[in-house]
């Protein structure tokens, strides 16, 4: 057998580009030296995005990058660049935007054919060896033959790029309309799927941020059907087969309308925010069954995604042993074989919908909860307790036999971005679950961050691998690590992680602001190989780095008292009102600001020894405008610097830079905010 070669992603510390490093197209990251040899040999640019959990970028490697035939096609003649879209979201950002430039469907493995200065002619995601041949000899044969209708292309959807990462016009649109949230949602209510949850159709992606957001208006505007709609989705989700009945966590989205049929891979992102939206949820309605996916999510975390120094990987891949799901489903004969030996499986067979025939493809069933257990306490003539009980001890024999199989491979890079996330969710089960220990993590992984911040002057990297740092963060990384820093702050009242909010903050208003001051581009302007500035301003699965500095902006000005931040908060959502209105879905944390800003922001100001037993006691209540400070001047009246130590214990209820008297316990404050402000806390 013949070794081959590596190629030029050998040095790679990515697990993505490094899957591709022995097969025989001669990959190139993305780097000067391939862009360069591109414009020296006259040759189209290959760019190819995905990630390390990506199902279909397996398939496509295994089909096409790793045969013989195709990599002579495009060694030949094309210059080939693999990139891992989460080192480098500023190249997939702008090049998913061609996609839509260029008429085909986002997604990944997205594949770019671009002239040689990178622009880009075509754009596609999968495709198999016999059309990406096709593909190959097309565009090459233009290229040599007819260049300038390539040229002219690419000229067109240069233009696109200057609008798509333009800069919003900030008008004269009032973030302050208190009417406008109830009009924002009844546009958005058109695509809500009210009966299986999340929107309508398939496939469902749990799109946790639109769900905070929506969860954040019902409650404050008095809303129950948007109330409902999202615990509805939250109860469906927790039910499919989306969500890991055996080991916790969710997967990425369902294939179908209704939850049931998982793409296999395994997030950080989506189970960090589903851990906040899950604690919201539960700090609402202390309903059990949202209490148990939050234990069993963060239970899954600590297991498969934590690393030694209490940082979090990236993901789980969809596929283990080649094929997608296959760590995850049974027959109905392997679990009969399994638990016979302790139990009688059939009433859990039956609880999680198994057939003898699998209720997916090639007889293997996915475990998903029936719609009504009360039909089977009556069958097997057991208690609700006791039927808990049962699941539960099956769960874990099932759990201990998975372990024993090839697990999926992990994606063991960790970014900064997504760990601010996973350390906010952590921050917000801490809440829901009354758990130190789960603060303690939350501390741990934040105090990681805090200590590089400290140790790089406020500079901060994207990506921790073998024990260094490599990549300049993006803009994300410096929001969503912002954001931890703030609601550690809030949950400690410890003035390191607001000081480290403000710096990290500075740098962002330095380095990435973009020419007209409101909004900022996705990179700082460090790497000039890209050919356009990119601006991140729709929320997807995670939200755009703009709406959470946005966000960030309002908080830091008022916890620091700082009104140009709040006024820079303000001007964003100006801009973004217009697109917001047009399409709610893709502005949902936009949505939320202008939620927070049209009601004002409750700020909630604790002083005195006790001041910390009283936070707790506070944060026990879901208020999702509430800002909670410990240590500066309350709006309109000025606090002794030593009245943290006073034994009497003093809230502050202000609202629209009116602060309310004192009062002295939690019962009294929540009586006041309740009093003032009616939300839905039912």
């Amino acid at each position: 057998m013949t070794t081959r070669a590596a190629n030029h992603l050998c040095q790679e510390t990515s697990p993505y580009l490094l899957q591709h490093a022995f097969n025989p197209v001669d990959w190139y990251p993305w780097n000067d030296e391939a862009l360069s040899k591109a414009k020296e040999e006259n040759k189209l640019l290959i760019i190819s995005i995905g990630y390390a959990a990506c199902h279909w970028c397996h398939v496509m490697e295994h089909e096409s990058f790793n045969d013989e035939e195709v990599a002579a096609l495009m060694n030949r003649l094309f210059i080939s660049v693999k990139v891992d879209r989460e080192e480098r979201p500023d190249v997939d950002h702008l090049y998913m935007s061609s996609c839509q430039l260029l008429g085909s469907r986002g997604g990944w493995p997205l594949n770019i054919i671009a002239l040689a200065d990178q622009r880009p002619v075509f754009a596609g995601t999968y495709f198999s060896k016999r059309d990406w041949i096709y593909i190959l000899n097309y565009l090459s044969a233009i290229h040599a033959a007819q260049p300038q209708e390539l040229i002219d292309q690419a000229q067109i959807v240069s233009e696109g790029f200057r609008k798509i990462h333009c800069p919003p016009t900030t008008g004269q649109n009032s973030p302050k309309d208190k009417y406008l949230p109830e009009l924002i949602f009844s546009i958005w209510e058109e695509e809500l799927d009210f009966n299986q949850g999340g929107t309508l159709g398939a496939p469902k992606f749990p799109m946790p941020a639109n769900l905070s957001a929506i969860l954040a208006f019902g409650q404050q505007g008095h809303n129950q059907k948007a109330v409902q709609y999202v615990l509805n989705t939250l109860d469906k989700m927790a039910m499919g087969g989306i969500y890991d009945h055996i080991g916790g966590g969710f997967s990425r989205y369902s294939v179908d309308g209704q939850w049931k049929v998982p793409h296999f891979e395994k997030m950080l992102y989506d189970n960090a925010q589903l851990v906040s939206l899950y604690s919201q949820g539960f700090l609402l309605t202390k309903q059990d069954s949202l209490k148990i996916v939050i234990q069993e999510t963060l239970d899954f975390i600590d297991r498969e995604l934590t690393h030694p120094e209490g940082i979090f990987y990236a993901s789980l891949d969809a596929d283990s042993q080649g094929n997608e799901g296959d760590f995850y489903t049974w027959t109905s004969g392997q679990i009969r074989k399994i638990l016979s030996l302790s139990y009688d499986p059939e009433l859990f067979l039956e609880y999680f919908s198994c057939l003898e025939e699998g209720n997916w493809e090639h007889g293997l069933n996915i475990l998903r909860k029936t719609s009504d257990p009360s039909v089977l306490l009556e069958k097997y003539g057991i208690s609700e307790k006791e039927l808990s009980d049962y699941i539960k001890t099956c769960q874990s024999i099932l759990l201990k036999a998975r372990n024993s199989r090839v697990h999926p491979g992990t994606d063991d890079k960790i970014l900064t971005g997504w760990n601010g996330l996973m350390i906010n969710g952590l921050l917000e089960a801490s809440r829901a679950l009354h758990s130190t220990e789960i603060l303690g993590k939350a501390i741990k992984a934040g105090t990681f961050y805090l200590e590089h911040v400290l140790n790089h002057d406020g500079n901060i990297y994207r990506n921790y691998k073998n024990g260094k740092f490599s990549i300049p963060a993006f803009l994300d990384d410096y929001a969503f690590l912002i954001s931890a820093f703030l609601e550690l702050y809030q949950q400690t009242f410890e003035l390191s992680w607001i000081e480290a909010a403000d710096r990290l903050t500075r740098q962002v208003l330095t380095k990435f602001c973009s020419e007209e001051g409101i909004y900022f581009y996705l990179s700082s302007g460090r790497d000039s190989l890209l050919i356009q500035k990119t601006m991140e301003l729709i929320d997807h699965v995670i939200p755009s780095s703009n709406s959470r500095m946005a966000e960030n902006l309002l908080l830091l000005g008022y916890l620091n008292n700082k009104q140009s931040y709040i006024t820079h908060s303000e001007k964003m959502l100006s801009g973004m009102l217009p697109t917001m209105r047009q399409n709610p879905g893709f502005h949902s944390r936009w949505f939320a600001l202008l939620n927070q800003m049209a009601n004002g922001p409750l700020e909630i100001r604790i002083s005195g020894f006790h001041r910390m037993q009283v936070l707790e006691e506070l944060r026990q209540v879901y208020l999702s405008q509430a800002i909670y400070c410990g240590n500066t001047d309350v709006k309109a009246m000025k606090m002794p610097e030593d009245l943290n130590k006073m034994e009497k214990t003093k809230i502050y209820i202000c609202h629209n830079q009116t602060c309310f008297p004192p009062v002295s316990n939690v019962p009294e404050a929540l009586e006041l905010i309740f009093q003032k402000w009616p939300l839905t806390n039912e």
